[in-house]
């Protein structure tokens, strides 16, 4: 019975938010989360004053459990909507939410659906070899990379060893730098024309921080399993 848990209470969410939202607005929403376009998402969030927030949010979690597309273009949206402070702390609450939710799921179905063996996997099974507060560092890690799909990390999350507990806290604190940086790209993007020398400077910082990160991936593949 445990194992049917999980997708039932998904659906009864699913069940309640169609309840809340009506039919088209679900359709508006899954468009705007597998559009990339951040104008789009920006106009579907701004529909909905009174709930702008759960929106972005709901907008977030269909693009992680979608998996393969970059975010980023909805932190613009956020910001466009509610400002550069108010876009980031939206983003990042939508960021944890959908991955909490991406994580069970896509455990759930590993184990349950899939009953995919990942012990021959070799960075999967580095990871899962890993203590609890190591795990933690390399997921950290893996989610400060910028502009990288948040669902395929969520999926090769799933299919390690690391507690739900641990995902998350590693989520919460890898998307901070990550953010940050996505919030400044999409911020002097829209005022290219007073910020476009911070622009660059964004552009130089996701450079350096994206190789920096695949330095330290290289280095935790190389570990002892």
């Amino acid at each position: 019975m445990k194992k049917y848990l999980l997708p039932s209470l998904i659906l009864l969410v699913t069940i309640t938010l169609a309840t809340t939202l009506w039919r088209d607005e679900l359709i508006g929403i899954i468009k705007a989360a597998s559009s990339g376009d951040m104008q789009i998402a920006a106009q579907v969030i701004q529909k909905y004053s009174n709930i702008a927030i759960l929106v972005s949010i709901l907008i977030n979690v269909v693009i992680s459990l979608l998996g393969v597309i970059p975010s980023v273009f909805l932190t613009g949206a956020n910001i466009l909507v509610f400002g550069l402070y108010g876009g980031f702390l939206v983003s990042w609450a939508g960021e944890v939410i959908g991955a909490a939710i991406s994580f069970l799921l896509y455990r759930w179905g590993v184990k349950n659906v899939a009953k995919l063996s990942t012990d021959q996997w070799k960075l999967s099974k580095t990871v899962s070899s890993l203590p609890g507060t190591k795990q933690i560092y390399f997921l950290t890690i893996l989610r400060m990379a910028p502009f990288i799909p948040s669902g395929l990390i969520n999926l090769f999350g799933a299919i390690t060893t690391i507690s739900f507990t641990n995902f998350i806290i590693a989520t919460g604190v890898g998307k901070v730098p990550s953010l940050l940086l996505e919030s400044a790209f999409s911020y002097n993007l829209l005022t290219l024309g007073k910020n476009y020398i911070y622009l660059g400077i964004s552009i130089l910082v996701a450079i350096i921080l994206y190789l920096g990160v695949k330095k330290e991936l290289n280095r935790l593949r190389k570990q002892p399993q």
